[in-house]
């Protein structure tokens, strides 16, 4: 889930709008072109006050969990995003290079092409589910129905902002729109703990428990995770503690204080599993006055601009693979991407438990990338002699054909916390192995460090690690002595 390179004021605006840096041409956000922390602060508050997150509180009290069960789960859930967060931030403002050109430098050319995939299939899970939340509002609180046809059209006009370089909604959800479901969610809850009884805040909405603790942990790291944070991160600062502060602030928003707001629209309106839409309504008429077209602006205003980021996340691995292609122009990956994004969102009512499958894809797959790109960056020169530059970016012809260690590392990790979150085809159940993406990512990082490190040894190393041409055939980085 990364933001659009542009923002609200004039000259960023403009300079977003001529160079997005998605590109080997010039794919490196300069030094000069950073943005402040407040900017990230504005951002990830704006990424936090999101429906998912009521959407995660109001599943954590259809699955049994009291309030602070709820909250603890969440919370819990965003430290353990944040020990694979800032090292993807550092990645990234190190580099200032996108999560998918560094795959080309990293991966090679069949790595960064799987990737790029896993980039444009997760972002539109996360396009698809948005957009039938948003379709389920309207269902809930105007009785629209056609929620299958709403969502699609949802899904096609959403590329406007990536496609148009429009960002008047964006700006207006994060210095109106996201301010104003803050507060409204802090009032939610508030009169929520005033209302409900102490005994009933303590206890299970159901007398019991179908999700155990630590696979709640799990969701909400999926519901948290981007898995493209050097996307969002390459315009920051290249410290590796600078992001701290936007993303605690953001998870007290997203994690706490929204989870906590889930639940208490599920158990005030005493809605089924199912009535999302319902829940809102009533939670619309408890809380906001039954300011009934303010809730759906804000919905509408919300989803939108935070699926920017699903978009620009879709765009970026798209023109790692098209953006070289003679004549072929940013606005054309919008397209194509819008249409995927349609057909993701008409398929997505099909799946079941699409949220569960969605977050929990997005906890392993791309993380899973990104622990092994950190590892090659930062431990591996630590290690061994395999030291690996990423600038230049290399073209498609020059990048090396596949990192296999590299890529290996991925598929057994994401083999492992597919299997360890129930995600396999045929798989009627998940095995309890605790907090899956977590071990999916140590496996991911241990297994590469494993692999390359013996690759390292042997006189085909630079080829079999996917280094790009101009390093094997110049500088022979694996070759060089320890320390050098």
């Amino acid at each position: 889930m990364a933001e659009m390179p542009v923002t609200s004021s004039g000259g960023e605006l403009g300079k977003g709008l001529l160079h997005d840096y998605s590109t080997s041409r010039a794919g490196i956000v300069p030094l000069g072109e950073r943005r402040s922390r407040y900017h990230f602060v504005a951002l990830w508050i704006t990424l936090a006050a999101g429906f998912t997150y009521l959407f995660l509180g109001f599943q954590y009290h259809d699955a049994g969990f009291s309030l602070g069960r709820s909250v603890a789960a969440g919370g819990l859930g965003a430290l353990c995003y944040l020990v694979y967060a800032l090292p993807a931030a550092y990645l990234g403002s190190r580099t200032g290079q996108t999560h998918a050109l560094l795959t080309r430098s990293i991966f090679g050319r069949i790595g960064s092409a799987l990737v790029s995939l896993l980039l444009v299939c997760v972002a539109a899970g996360w396009t698809a589910f948005a957009f039938n939340l948003l379709a389920t509002l309207y269902d809930g609180l105007f009785g629209w129905g056609s929620i299958v046809l709403i969502s699609v059209v949802l899904a096609v006009l959403g590329i406007a902002n990536n496609l148009f370089g429009f960002t008047g909604i964006t700006a207006f959800a994060r210095y109106l729109v996201a301010p104003l479901i803050i507060v409204w969610m802090l009032y939610l809850v508030i009169k929520g703990l005033v209302d409900i009884p102490a005994d009933v805040l303590r206890a299970s909405p159901h007398g019991s428990t179908t999700l155990p603790f630590l696979t709640g942990v799990g969701l909400a790291i999926g519901s948290v995770m981007w898995g493209n944070e050097p996307d969002t991160w390459r315009y920051g600062q290249p410290r590796f503690l600078w992001p701290l502060l936007p993303f605690v602030i953001a998870f007290a928003v997203g994690l706490v204080l929204f989870v906590a707001g889930g639940w208490m629209m599920a158990e005030l309106s005493t809605a089924g599993p199912f009535d999302f839409g319902p829940a809102f309504h009533y939670t619309v008429e408890y809380s906001l006055f039954g300011a009934l077209w303010l809730g759906a602006v804000v919905a509408t205003v919300l989803q939108v601009a935070i699926n920017d980021g699903n978009y620009y996340e879709m765009i970026n691995g798209g023109q790692n693979v098209l953006g070289q292609l003679r004549g072929w122009r940013r606005w054309h990956t919008c397209l194509v991407t819008a249409a995927i994004a349609a057909v993701f969102t008409w398929w997505f009512p099909h799946l079941e438990n699409g949220f569960f499958t969605v977050a929990g894809w997005s906890s392993i797959a791309l993380p899973s990338t990104t622990v092994v790109m950190c590892v090659d960056q930062f431990l591996l020169p630590r290690l061994t002699r395999v030291r690996r530059p990423v600038d230049p970016i290399p073209s498609w012809r020059g990048a090396g054909i596949a990192n296999w260690p590299g890529i290996v590392a991925v598929l057994g990790a994401v083999a492992f916390g597919g299997w360890g979150l129930g995600l396999l085809p045929g798989q009627v159940s998940a095995p309890a192995l605790g907090i899956v993406p977590l071990e999916a990512w140590l496996i991911a990082g241990v297994l590469y460090a494993g692999l390359a490190a013996i690759t390292a040894g042997g006189s085909r190393a630079a080829g079999l690690l996917g280094f790009a041409r101009h390093l094997r055939e110049e500088q022979n980085p694996v070759a060089e002595p320890k320390g050098a």
